[in-house]
């Protein structure tokens, strides 16, 4: 039974764990591998040098290390449940194995065809856009996410909430529907402005103005990206945040808008 590895994380230091997800057949089990395990290249592609792991067997997360003394590899397993967004508020749900995934846009967000997976109809083509905890640490920047597309529920502000993306039962992702456009300039000033103040008018700052957050599009500007939302902002918080937009929009080094490997990163 070999397994496939939908994200990692490897420093390239080896100062840290490396942390692994693996599909293996319908489920998704997790690996950490210690410091001074394995050498760097073994862990950027580990799956040949792993010890067996009972993969049909009910584990959630295997531990490898190696016993200083000795040199021998060590194996643990917990089978504890992983955490998961509690936000909880659409009626639809998508299993993350069912994703079909055409780009990879970010370490966390991804394009995918949706085929059937939702219960609407979209546009062709149909692709739509995947955001997803790989690991238990991002869980509370989907959280947010989350909270913040129900907050913004028919404002108008945000591409359209198509639903929560589960793992094993727990709900990990989230799914929008994908809208051309393009990133903000500083000639798109003003319409950023005039959405961020309606943004302002709920009681809540975005957190994150940078240009590629502002989706410029034919129906006009949308938001994107609230894993920083902050709720029942203060006006200085306000002001500061739309002082900021000029600025930001002015910005040309590419600060928020591409992908950026951190070591081995990869995404589902």
């Amino acid at each position: 039974m070999q397994p496939v590895i939908l994200s990692m994380e490897v420093d390239d230091d080896d100062s840290f764990e490396s942390e692994y997800r693996l599909r293996i057949e319908n489920q998704v089990k997790y690996l950490i591998i210690s410091p001074g395990t394995f050498d760097r290249d073994t862990l950027s592609f580990p799956i040949q040098s792993l010890p067996n792991l009972p993969y049909n067997e009910e584990w959630t997360v295997a531990r490898i290390s190696r016993d200083e003394s000795s040199g021998n590899i060590e194996t643990s397993f917990s089978n504890r449940t992983l955490a998961g967004v509690k936000c909880q508020w659409h009626h639809t749900l998508v299993n993350c194995l069912e994703l079909e995934k055409t780009r990879q846009l970010t370490a966390m967000a991804l394009e995918a065809v949706s085929h059937s997976l939702l219960p609407i109809t979209l546009l062709s083509p149909a692709t739509i856009i995947a955001k997803i905890a790989r690991f238990e640490w991002e869980i509370p920047r989907i959280e947010q996410e989350t909270r913040a597309y129900q907050l913004l529920e028919g404002s108008g502000l945000t591409p359209r909430f198509l639903g929560h993306i589960h793992e094993n039962g727990r709900i990990m992702g989230l799914l929008l529907e994908k809208i051309e456009g393009r990133p903000a300039s500083f000639q798109d000033l003003s319409i950023c402005q005039a959405a961020l103040e309606k943004l302002h008018g709920l009681g809540l700052v975005h957190g994150d103005v940078n240009r590629y957050n502002f989706l410029v599009t034919e129906g006009g500007v949308k938001l994107v990206d609230f894993e920083s939302l902050l709720e029942n902002a203060s006006p200085e918080s306000m002001r500061k945040e739309l002082n900021n937009v000029r600025v930001e929009l002015a910005e040309e080094s590419g600060r928020g808008g591409g992908f950026i490997f951190h070591g081995d990163s990869i995404g589902n």
